[in-house]
């Protein structure tokens, strides 16, 4: 009995258990439900956290589905358009994510996020156009913008866009406090200059990098380059110089030094330089000879006339075929007033060229009597001077020089209207020289052709507005023509060049004065008494001005 009792109470006990247990789960499972429903009903009151829920759990498929459903009922949630490209992006789709993000920035133009992801982009993927437009509109509103100014000038180098890229660089170098970082900006600024042709401001710019790494020999051979480039003879020769003192004897960079040295006129230096040239090549190599050329040419230049007629005349007996040896050896006896063996070397080279080589030694052997015609002329030996004249113009009839050099002759000996028509056949030989027209004037100005000589000396001047000889002639038969105002006009112009010149500022003073501008011409008779105080005729019209009798000092 009291077994079944027991067996009874432990099985209701058993059951009542189990009931208290389904119970209990049925609860949980309802309150979890309850808190699931709860739960979807929040997101589903807020697309975006939604959305962004999605897209933590990857649901990107499901997230796309509704924010483009979101997004048809609200297109300018930029938020929601945010999250929408993100994923986009996430699951591999970049041209619709992109699209997606220039539309954020067609509603919010200074969303300086998207325009950074857009720009990072397009920097990457292309069009490069497009990435330029979005880093410069960041640095329109955000200056300090080191990524953009970075990104900016690279991109601007790769679409060949030199001078933008510079101006950036230039941005991030002022911004730059580390010297490393700073030193190789400054060689990207000066590549870019050389790159544009902007040789003067390579050339500084390397030389900025030359004062930190003054023993770097590439910067040393750049900056040489660059002056070579840009005519800094002097710098260019300092450059080679060091690179000489660092490599040693280079041939090539002596050859270098001896040019600059001969354009610089530096002939002693050149000598030197030569010397040593010659002594490391071999004879037979293939300037050994134009080398030795260039040696005497500059012993000629130096006076050294003995030693360079020895070495020249040695060099023919060697090398009797050496055209240029000959040249220069009729060069020197002509420096040394011996013209009869220099015309005659040049007539020997004659014999052995081609007609179109002889044409051109015909042409110096006109040239050489020329001058020989003309130190005979200075000499007083005028007979035999207009003879070797003429002698001249029979290697060569349409010499203009010579024709130009026997108008002056005949001017100085006052053969006027033999002057004239020299100067004449200079000029139809060779119209534009300034000199012709100016010699024309001055003969008939002799004349007292005043109508002929002012146009000639106004075509002077038209050919070459700075023959002030020419111009001063001008302004003086423009005053004998009584055409004041113009003779006025050109003494001025020739007083902004030489503002010291008594006898022009005189001149003026005059012009003025005979116009009746008294006032004018006072301040230009002073003028030109403050640069000559003895000017006798400014004294003289000053004094009649003014009413004194006495010197004005």
């Amino acid at each position: 009995m009291n077994i079944l009792f027991v067996s009874a109470l432990v099985i209701f006990a058993l059951i009542f258990i189990w009931v208290y247990i389904l119970f209990i789960t049925n609860s949980i499972n309802e309150k979890a439900k309850k808190e699931e429903k709860k739960t979807t009903e929040v997101v589903y009151k807020n697309p975006l956290e939604r959305c962004e829920t999605l897209f933590e759990q990857g649901l990107h498929e499901e997230l796309q589905r509704y924010a483009q459903k979101e997004l048809s009922k609200n297109y300018g949630n930029i938020e929601l358009r945010r999250i929408l490209a993100k994923s986009l992006m996430a699951s591999g789709n970049e041209q619709m994510a992109i699209a997606h993000y220039e539309a954020i920035l067609a509603v919010a133009s200074f969303d300086i996020e998207t325009q950074e992801l857009l720009a990072r982009y397009y920097c990457e993927n292309g069009p490069k156009t497009r990435a330029i437009e979005l880093y410069e509109q960041i640095l329109l509103f955000d200056r300090g913008s080191i990524v953009a100014a970075e990104n900016l000038a690279k991109l601007y180098d790769e679409t060949r866009n030199y001078q933008k890229s510079i101006e950036m660089y230039k941005v991030l170098l002022d911004a730059q406090v580390e010297e490393k970082e700073i030193l190789e900006l400054k060689y990207i600024i000066a590549d870019l200059y050389s790159k544009t042709s902007q040789f003067d401001k390579a050339f500084e710019a390397y030389k900025e990098i030359h004062s930190l790494e003054s023993e770097n020999l590439e910067i040393l051979i750049l900056l040489a380059d660059l002056a070579y480039k840009n005519k800094y003879w002097v710098d260019c020769l300092s450059y080679y110089q060091k690179i000489i003192s660092i490599v040693g004897e280079d041939f090539e960079i002596l050859e270098k030094i001896a040019q600059l040295q001969v354009t610089l006129q530096y002939h002693k230096d050149a000598i030197e330089t030569y010397t040593k040239i010659i002594s490391l090549e071999d004879s037979s190599s293939p300037n050994y000879l134009y080398h030795q050329n260039e040696l005497c040419n500059e012993m000629l230049k130096e006076g050294l006339y003995k030693e360079a007629i020895d070495r020249l005349k040695d060099l023919l007996i060697k090398n009797p075929k050496e055209t240029s040896f000959a040249f220069s050896l009729a060069s020197a006896y002509t420096l040394i007033g011996d013209f009869s063996v220099g015309v005659n070397l040049y007539k020997k080279l004659l014999e052995d060229l081609p007609i179109d080589q002889s044409e051109i030694i015909i042409k110096y052997i006109s040239n050489l009597i020329c001058s020989w015609a003309l130190d005979l002329f200075k000499k007083g030996d005028y007979n035999q001077a207009f003879d070797k004249f003429f002698e001249a113009l029979k290697y060569n009839e349409e010499n203009d020089e010579v024709y130009y050099q026997l108008g002056v002759c005949n001017y100085y000996i006052k053969s006027f209207q033999d002057s004239i028509a020299h100067f004449k056949r200079a000029i139809a030989i060779k119209p534009q020289d300034s000199r012709y027209y100016y010699g024309l004037g001055c003969a008939y100005d002799e004349l007292e052709l005043v109508k002929n000589a002012k146009m000639a000396f106004y075509d002077a001047i038209n050919i070459d507005p700075s023959n002030i000889s020419a111009r001063i002639a001008y302004a003086l038969s423009l005053t004998k023509e009584l055409e004041y105002a113009q003779s006025i006009e050109q003494f001025s112009i020739i007083l902004e060049t030489n503002p010291n010149d008594a006898d022009t500022t005189y001149n003026l003073a005059l012009a003025y004065d005979l116009v009746g501008d008294i006032e004018r011409a006072i301040k230009y008779y002073r003028k030109a008494l403050e640069v000559d105080s003895n000017h006798k005729e400014a004294i003289n019209n000053l004094n009649l001005l003014i009413g004194e009798e006495e010197p004005i000092s």
